[in-house]
């Protein structure tokens, strides 16, 4: 009988530690590609990266112009002998091979300047809501704007949003946030 009184008095005290821990367990939800793109920060970040894009797509333009006028001589050049047209014509391959490695490089660069301009914003956006979530006391946040999770209820699960652009002082209009759609 003993046996039955403590496996039965264990089970209540399983069942209500289950129940504590069920009714405090919260979670939140923050679309922190917004939040983001609302930081000070991220907008110079794009304007810097804008300004680098702007530059190289100069030069790129130049070597299409250069591009243009040695294909323009090359058609224009009837009385040629054949071993310089085909001379010219190689000359021409080798600016384009040129141009496109320059836009590979390009592109490159331009990513890895992203990735090093957006990890520090990002990181503090990250810290900003591993603290809200700790003072919340959340056992989950999601975040939506990468379509992760399928399904948040919105009444029962926490915007950070708000709470983060507080505390970076960012005012901004409610309705501009919508929220992705979850499929």
């Amino acid at each position: 009988m003993k046996l039955v009184r403590k496996a039965t008095l264990a089970l209540v005290m399983v069942l209500t530690a289950s129940a504590v821990m069920a009714q405090k367990a919260q979670f939140g939800h923050v679309n922190a590609s917004f939040v983001l793109s609302k930081m000070p920060e991220y907008t110079d970040a794009m304007k810097k990266l804008a300004k680098t894009d702007s530059t190289y797509n100069l030069e790129l333009e130049k070597l299409a112009v250069e591009i243009n006028r040695k294909i323009e001589e090359y058609n224009d050049d009837a009385d040629t002998p054949q071993l310089l047209k085909d001379v010219k014509a190689q000359e021409i391959q080798e600016l384009q091979v040129r141009a496109q490695q320059f836009q590979q490089r390009i592109e490159q660069d331009i990513q890895q300047q992203q990735m090093q301009l957006m990890r520090p914003i990002s990181t503090k956006v990250m810290n900003a809501i591993n603290e809200i979530a700790e003072e919340k006391e959340l056992v989950y946040v999601f975040d939506i704007s990468s379509g992760n999770p399928v399904y948040v209820s919105e009444e029962k699960s926490l915007d950070l949003v708000p709470l983060l652009m507080e505390k970076f002082e960012i005012t901004y209009d409610p309705s501009e946030l919508t929220q992705p759609r979850l499929q």
